[in-house]
């Protein structure tokens, strides 16, 4: 996906007999079932088992509002000119979508008609509570099935491209290419023992011109977590990393964060035009 447009045309999805449109091949049977490229697909959606990586960043608000403008959504400021940024990736080995492998760029926000956190201690308070909104700005993927169902079902920006995941005792990387360019490699410590209780927070989505909030649940074991960590390898060449230099990168994240037996859940969505609340 060349495109870095909040708003633009979703590229058709690679299959076995030829290359698919999404809202061709799926549809909504009731409010707990989808069918998805011929297979039933049931609410809540669960995932046994998953590694995850996570790279977070301090960029230039102006710069990221900029970028994510067309969404209806304004970047949080942790303090005045400075925003949020994650990088990440995961490894999904049991999941009702499949065994495929996942990257994605995200914004922490504030959806209209929501009243934006105090600088510093709110943020991070609403960060702790699960309570700040993520707006995933990107989330390419490896696998045909999970674009169509991530993106029918939950209006998830995804598409079929090259994400290499690995996890290894003492780190973790992952690797995002698109059309044979890099966008972003990234690191993160592992080896830690903590475990993360159950904690529901919301994603956000931008697709056919309406915004998507999931909650999203997720718990596990192997939590490590360090302040600072390794530059993340930035391509020279794909428009999304030519976004992501414009926003600072390559640079220090301000913090790194791996789970090595990760387990969630994703609930059915609410949709509404783009700048319209959501009800809750």
């Amino acid at each position: 996906m060349q495109n870095t447009a909040i708003i633009c045309q979703e590229e058709p999805v690679p299959s076995q007999i030829g290359e698919q449109i999404t809202n061709e091949q799926c549809s909504k049977l009731d409010e707990k079932n989808y069918l998805i490229a011929g297979e039933n697909i049931a609410l809540p959606v669960k995932v046994g088992a998953a590694a995850m990586l996570m790279n977070i960043f301090v960029v230039d608000a102006k710069k990221a509002q900029a970028l994510i403008a067309d969404s209806g959504f304004k970047v949080v400021e942790i303090w005045p000119g400075k925003a949020l940024m994650q990088l990440l990736g995961v490894d999904y080995q049991q999941n009702d979508l499949g065994d495929y492998n996942e990257a994605a760029i995200v914004f922490p926000v504030t959806t209209p008609g929501e009243c934006k956190p105090l600088p510093v201690v709110g943020s991070i308070w609403r960060m702790i509570r699960g309570s700040l909104n993520n707006y995933v700005y990107r989330m390419p993927v490896n696998q045909s099935f999970t674009t169509h169902a991530g993106r029918f079902i939950w209006g998830f920006p995804k598409w079929v491209c090259d994400v290499d995941i690995q996890f290894g005792q003492k780190a973790a990387s992952a690797t995002f290419k698109d059309d044979g360019e890099l966008v972003f490699g990234i690191k993160s410590a592992t080896g830690g023992t903590s475990v993360a209780k159950p904690q529901a927070a919301p994603s956000l989505a931008i697709r056919d011109g309406m915004a998507w909030k999931t909650i999203g649940t997720t718990e596990g074991e192997g939590l490590t977590f360090k302040l600072g960590g390794d530059k993340p390898e930035i391509g020279e060449r794909h428009p999304l990393a030519l976004q992501l230099r414009e926003l600072g990168l390559p640079k220090k994240p301000m913090c790194t964060i791996s789970m090595t037996k990760t387990k969630m859940q994703f609930e059915g969505p609410e949709a509404v035009k783009i700048g319209t609340p959501f009800s809750s």
